[in-house]
C-alpha cells in the first residue's frame, strides 16, 4: 500500500500549499494531474478490467476487441501503427478522463481543490476510472461538457453526449436522464423515491432482468450471470450510506438553492443515481448506469459546503467525505480487488 500513501502524501502536500497560498494554484492543479494520469497509466495489472482491455490491445482483432465500440478498434489500430504499446493506451484514456474531469470541475466547483480531493477520496471516482476505462472517458466527456448544458446550450451538449456514445454506447441515456433531472422535485417526492428504490429495488430489477439482459449487445455477454453480484462496496452498510446521503441532500435542497439554482439538479442527478444503484446493487451491468449521474458527488460536496449557513451541515458534509474515505480504503485492501499490491512500469 506504500505508493497509494506516497501518492496521498503528494496531494496533501500540493493542496497545502494552495491553501497558504492561491498563487500555487496553477502549479498545484498541474502536478495533481500528472501525478493522477502518471499513477494510473503506468500500472501493472491494477483494476477489475485490467486484463480484458489489455487483450483487446494486444489482439485488434480478436473477438475482445471487436466487442468495443468501432472508435477503440480505430484507436487501437493506430497505436499499433504508431509502434506504442498498452501502457501509452492507459495513459492516454488517463490523461483524456482525468483532464476532463479537471476541466469540469473548475467550470462548476466552487473550490475545485475539494473537488480533486472528492474525487481521489471516493472509491467511484479516480480509481473506478482504472476499471471503467471506456465508459469513464464517455462520463467525463458529458461531465467537462455540462456546462454548457446549464447555460441553455443544449445542441451542443447533446451532441457531445452523441460524442460520448462513440467511446461507450450506454452514454445515451443521458439523452433523457438529464432533460429529466432539470425538473424540480421537492423534498418529498425524492426522500420517497430513495426509500421505494431501497425497499423494492431488487423486485423491480426481477421483474425487468429477463428482457433487459435480452436487449443488451452482445459485447456484454461476459458480465452476464443468472445471479450478478455488484462488485466493490456492496454492502448492505454501504447501500444505506448512499441512500442517507442523498436524503441529506435532498432535505437541505430548499437551503442552498437559494443561493445557486443550478445545486438542484445536482442533486437530482445524485438522488437518481442512488435510486439506479438500489435497482441494480445485483446486476452489475445495469449497475455502471448509476455512474454518469454519481459523478456530480464531486460538484455536491464543495458547492454544499459552501452555499451553507448553518455549522451542521457543513460538519456533515464533513463527515460524508470521511465516510466516503473509509469505504475506499476498505475496497482498496479487499482482496478481491486487484489494488493491493501496486505495480509500475517505472519502478
Amino acid at each position: 500500500m506504500l505508493p497509494y500513501f506516497v501518492l496521498f502524501l503528494l496531494l496533501a502536500v500540493l493542496f497545502i500549499a494552495d491553501y497558504y497560498d492561491k498563487r500555487f494554484r496553477p502549479f498545484v492543479l498541474s502536478v495533481a494531474a500528472i501525478a493522477l494520469i502518471v499513477f494510473s497509466g503506468s500500472r501493472i495489472g491494477m483494476g477489475r478490467d485490467y486484463a480484458l482491455y489489455e487483450e483487446a490491445f494486444q489482439y485488434p482483432e480478436g473477438r475482445t476487441a471487436l466487442f468495443f465500440e468501432l472508435t477503440w478498434q480505430w484507436i487501437n489500430k493506430g497505436f499499433h501503427l504508431l509502434n506504442l504499446d498498452f501502457h501509452f493506451w492507459l495513459l492516454f484514456t488517463a490523461a483524456i478522463t482525468i483532464l476532463l474531469m479537471f476541466y469540469g470541475m473548475k467550470k462548476m466547483s466552487h473550490n475545485i481543490i475539494v473537488s480533486i480531493i472528492a474525487f481521489v477520496l471516493i472509491y467511484r471516482g479516480y480509481f473506478e476510472t482504472m476499471n471503467l476505462i471506456r465508459q469513464y472517458v464517455a462520463m467525463s466527456i458529458i461531465f467537462a461538457s455540462f456546462p454548457l448544458f446549464l447555460s441553455q446550450k443544449h445542441i451542443y451538449f447533446f451532441s457531445l453526449i452523441g460524442i460520448a456514445a462513440l467511446f461507450h454506447t450506454s452514454a445515451l441515456y443521458m439523452l433523457v436522464l438529464v432533460p429529466l433531472t432539470a425538473k424540480k422535485l421537492n423534498t418529498s417526492t425524492m426522500v420517497g423515491l430513495l426509500i421505494a428504490t431501497l425497499i423494492f429495488g431488487a423486485l423491480i430489477l426481477n421483474s425487468i432482468t429477463e428482457y433487459a439482459v435480452s436487449a443488451l449487445p452482445e459485447r456484454y455477454g461476459f458480465y452476464i450471470e443468472e445471479q450478478f453480484t455488484a462488485a466493490g462496496s456492496s454492502s448492505g452498510i454501504y447501500q444505506l450510506f448512499l441512500n442517507i446521503t442523498a436524503i441529506f441532500f435532498a432535505i437541505i435542497q430548499p437551503t442552498v438553492e437559494k443561493k445557486d439554482k443550478k445545486i438542484a439538479q445536482f442533486i437530482l442527478l445524485y438522488v437518481a443515481s442512488i435510486c439506479i444503484y438500489n435497482m441494480t446493487i445485483c446486476f452489475e451491468v445495469g449497475m455502471r448506469l448509476m455512474f454518469y449521474p454519481f459523478i456530480f458527488i464531486f460538484i455536491l460536496i464543495p458547492n454544499i459546503y459552501t452555499l451553507s449557513d448553518k455549522k451542521w451541515q457543513k460538519v456533515t458534509i464533513s463527515a460524508i467525505l470521511i465516510m466516503f474515505s473509509l469505504f475506499m480504503f476498505k475496497d482498496l485492501s479487499n482482496p478481491m480487488e486487484p489494488y493491493i499490491t501496486y505495480k509500475s512500469i517505472l519502478f
